[in-house]
């Protein structure tokens, strides 16, 4: 009789702390469930990073044991065994998980996928486009370049999103510069937090505008990031509808909380008259940033072909000429006078530099001389040339970019970055 009535004791205790158990994780669950919306509905904006990104996390984990799964199998067999292997990596699988190491039941697999696109919204999920090295091999042999002083990333991508995908390759390549420049003045500094710093000359553009803005992902995603500096190396801002183009406006890309981050901005006139700028560089707005410029290590820029509608340049010349402030012929003045392209706003022919064709002086720290001095120095300076397509039109810029490459006296970059449709338009030219 005893021992029946200690198993039923024991078998009771054993009930009570299964309950209590249970109890317990129910109450974690309610504890760690987001409020819902006014509506009442679940909405994956109401999910914490750390929740969001351990979905992902998981579904990647998964697909990875999947991938690796190999042997001979029958049809049959292969069938099971992709509804097996179906379910054990979909969303089902990481609810399940979710729910049991998270203490989250409410999350069902209808809701992994809308937290994907959450972890998209919010930029942790960051793809890197596949480089195209035989492009590059054959970019390097018609130009007669040499690889071990220019560096070529071909980015394997086309369609819409080509101008945005050679935008992130060249804004990864821009972070792995950061940590060899980091590097390198660690070792000439050791003592001296100040000049340990990493300077950046951020360009003004669309396409300047898209590699802050992946750099700045991916710094202010927890990446461990060394002390920068961002200069504007130019005002930017030409034209009063387009202000998010504007080297000033992406330093607000960068949360200074999370990285040391230092500013040095342009506060002065877009352009001038060319008679007016060497007074212009001694007011307060612009005379310490020219002071300062010998001290940025990486220059980030792009280019705008002559006859593009969407190049910065020519848009604004366009517009000063409708305004009035500039005579009709003056665009036609300067494409007789061999105008193929410009780099910050400093045009250029086949020959080089076009320094008085251009009726009005853009206000920017580097002269086309200077970067290519810059480039051809090897001082531990780079200069990083973004020349993928429009990223409004899609259109290449084949045009401007050839003289960079095949004229010594322009090129002015140790690192370029563009696609496999503008590679292939250089080839055939």
């Amino acid at each position: 009789m005893s021992t029946q009535i200690k198993k039923a004791t024991a078998k009771k205790a054993a009930a009570n702390k299964a309950a209590a158990n249970k109890a317990a994780a129910n109450k974690t669950a309610k504890t760690t469930k987001p409020s819902v919306t006014r509506s009442g509905r679940w909405h994956p904006s109401q999910e914490t990073d750390e929740l969001i990104f351990s979905v992902c996390d998981r579904y990647f984990y998964q697909l990875g044991l999947a991938s690796h799964a190999g042997g001979e199998e029958s049809d049959s067999q292969k069938e099971k065994s992709a509804k097996k292997e179906e379910k054990q990596r979909g969303a089902a699988a990481v609810a399940e998980w979710v729910q049991e190491h998270l203490n989250r039941p409410d999350i069902t697999r209808e809701k992994i996928y809308p937290l994907f696109w959450e972890a998209c919204h919010r930029g942790f999920l960051l793809l890197q486009p596949p480089i195209e090295k035989g492009l590059a091999d054959k970019l390097y042999k018609r130009f007669s370049l040499d690889e071990e002083d220019k560096k070529i990333s071909i980015v394997n991508v086309r369609g819409p999103a080509a101008a945005q995908h050679v935008t992130s390759t060249a804004a990864d390549m821009i972070v792995e510069l950061i940590d060899t420049v980091f590097e390198e003045k660690k070792k000439k500094y050791p003592d001296d937090l100040r000049k340990q710093a990493v300077h950046l000359g951020m360009g003004a553009g669309y396409a300047a505008m898209l590699v802050a803005k992946r750099m700045a992902q991916k710094v202010n995603s927890g990446e461990e990031c060394p002390p920068l500096v961002l200069h504007a190396i130019s005002a930017g801002g030409f034209l009063p509808h387009e202000p998010h183009k504007a080297p000033t406006n992406y330093f607000t890309y960068f949360d200074p909380s999370i990285t040391s981050v230092k500013y040095v901005a342009i506060f002065s006139e877009t352009v001038v008259g060319n008679a007016d700028y060497e007074v212009l560089k001694e007011s307060p707005g612009i005379r310490l940033p020219f002071e300062q410029r010998d001290e940025i290590d990486i220059v980030i820029t792009s280019l705008a072909a002559a006859n593009h509608e969407h190049g910065l340049l020519g848009s604004y010349l366009t517009y000063l000429i409708e305004q009035k402030f500039l005579p009709p012929q003056s665009l036609d003045d300067m494409k007789q006078a061999g105008w193929i392209g410009d780099v910050q706003f400093r045009p250029y022919s086949k020959e080089g530099p076009l320094k008085e064709v251009c009726p009005v002086r853009a206000v920017t720290l580097f002269e086309l001389e200077d970067l290519v001095q810059m480039a051809r120095e090897k001082n531990g300076k780079y200069v990083v040339l973004v020349a993928g397509p429009c990223g409004e039109c899609g259109a290449t810029k084949k045009h401007a970019l050839h003289p960079l490459l095949a004229n010594e006296q322009l090129r002015l970059w140790t690192h370029l970055v563009t696609d496999a449709r503008t590679a292939r338009e250089l080839l055939d030219e």
